[in-house]
This record gives C-alpha cells, structure tokens and sequence, in this order.
C-alpha cells in the first residue's frame, strides 16, 4: 500500500550525497540566495492554498455558521444572572389602580 512512497525513504549517506551534488551543483557562495528563494516560494505557495480555501469557506457559508457558534457558545459561558425568589410565606399581592371619588379608575397618561 506504501509501497509507491518508498522513493521518500532515505538514509543518512543518501542525504549526504544529495547535500553534495546540491553543493557542486550551486556552489556555496549561492546556497544562501538559493535557499532564500526556495523559503519565499513555499511562503507564496501556503499564502496562495490559504486564499483558496478561505474563499471556499466564504461561498459555502462556513464563517457565517462559525460565527453563529462562537456567539452561542460565548453567552453559555457567561454566568446567569441570579434571581432571588420572594421569601416563604410572603403573599404577593397585585397593585389595584387608583381610583376616584366616583369609583372610576383613573386615567394616567
């Protein structure tokens, strides 16, 4: 099953002898600039495959529904206020309005 990425398996004198084609091939004066270039590629290529998947994620709505979760998971994790119940055997009693000399209810504005 692996046995197609048996080229990726090498050893130690293997990788001595390619460091040494690569010196003769570029010489050690170039290495640096060699290498520089090789490192801003890699940074391109990674800054390029993340575009490409943030734009995925953008037209299939992902961080729309990211957001969504990050919101309902913050307000979980804040503490519920606390309500303190009425005190046992107090009797709740409802405000009647306010009337007049006529019995009527007064009218507030």
């Amino acid at each position: 099953m692996a046995s197609h990425l048996l080229f990726l398996d090498f050893s130690g004198g293997e990788f001595l002898l390619i460091a040494l084609v690569f010196l003769m091939f570029f010489g050690s004066k170039s290495i640096p600039g060699v290498a520089r270039t090789l490192g801003k590629a890699v940074r391109e290529f990674k800054d390029a495959a993340g575009n490409v998947q943030r734009e995925i994620q953008e037209s299939s709505g992902m961080n729309e529904i990211k957001e969504s979760l990050n919101n309902m998971t913050s307000t979980e994790s804040q503490a519920p206020k606390q309500v303190t119940p009425p005190a046992p055997n107090t009797v709740l009693v409802k405000e009647e309005p306010k009337k007049d000399e006529a019995g009527q209810a007064e009218k507030t504005a």
